[in-house]
């Protein structure tokens, strides 16, 4: 019974130590990129830092904008072009960051009702694979010119 006892309270114990909780988590410099009123999408981008010891991913947004849908992306080299390609989740190291930012990783709210304008704020929830939510604000703000091009980023 003692050892029986002693196995159940180690395995509640890896249990706890294994568990992440919204404070593991960090996001750092939450933006959206500003457009055009009648712009069909709008892009998020930030840095999300895991504290845990165990890998989160990603896997819905919610926002409260009146939007159609959103999708998780990633800018890949594909065929020798550069292509936005849906994602299902967004990998979050277990004690590393992920960084969203134009060009690699990035939240896409697709067809807004109203684009916010520059210094609004908007509000976004994180759902990680784990359960977690992390509700965020992030700013709208002018992405900066791209060296040798006329895009924004």
């Amino acid at each position: 019974m003692k050892n029986l006892i002693k196995h159940a309270f180690c395995a509640l114990f890896l249990l706890l130590s294994f568990s992440v909780q919204a404070d593991d988590i960090t996001v750092i410099d939450p933006w959206v990129r500003a457009a055009p009123p009648n712009a069909p999408a709008l892009a998020a981008f930030m840095q999300v830092k895991n504290h845990s010891g165990v890998a989160l991913s990603i896997v819905d947004v919610r926002t409260n904008l009146s939007i159609d849908h959103i999708e998780l992306h990633r800018t890949q080299m594909k065929d020798g072009v550069m292509k936005m390609i849906p994602q299902t989740a967004i990998p979050v190291a277990a004690g590393s960051s992920t960084i969203l930012k134009p060009g690699s990783w990035h939240i896409m709210l697709i067809k807004p009702v109203k684009v916010p304008a520059v210094g609004e704020m908007v509000e976004l929830t994180l759902v990680f694979d784990n359960g977690i939510e992390k509700t965020i604000h992030a700013h709208v703000r002018k992405g900066m010119k791209m060296m040798g091009t006329d895009h924004e980023t």
